[in-house]
């Protein structure tokens, strides 16, 4: 394995809280953008809806592969702290979608 396949595999356990980081990014821009540039507070909730699913799916397929790869000894800790890490994100997500798809979208 070459250094920066582990690198890679080392950081892998930081993938949950980098992609809600992603989807909160995406939130709080895409509320700012529509509301004072396009005006159009109807694609806020898409936005976010998109980028909650493609995360969500992303993590889903971290937690599967990271599930068959349970059985290494090996970086177990790293493992299982990612997947927790990962499990929380995904109740983070779902709360960012939960807030942008409630509450409207360019309100004073």
């Amino acid at each position: 394995m070459t250094a920066a396949a582990r690198t890679w595999r080392s950081l892998g356990w930081l993938a949950g809280p980098v992609l809600w980081a992603a989807v909160f990014l995406a939130a709080y821009a895409s509320e700012a953008l529509v509301c004072t540039r396009l005006e159009r507070p109807g694609w806020h909730g898409a936005i976010v809806a998109a980028a909650g699913c493609i995360a969500i799916l992303l993590i889903a397929a971290r937690l599967c592969r990271t599930a068959r790869r349970s059985e290494e000894t090996a970086g177990r800790f790293l493992a299982r702290t990612g997947a927790t890490l990962d499990w929380l994100s995904l109740v983070a997500i779902g709360w960012t979608i939960s807030a942008a798809l409630l509450l409207p979208a360019c309100a004073v």
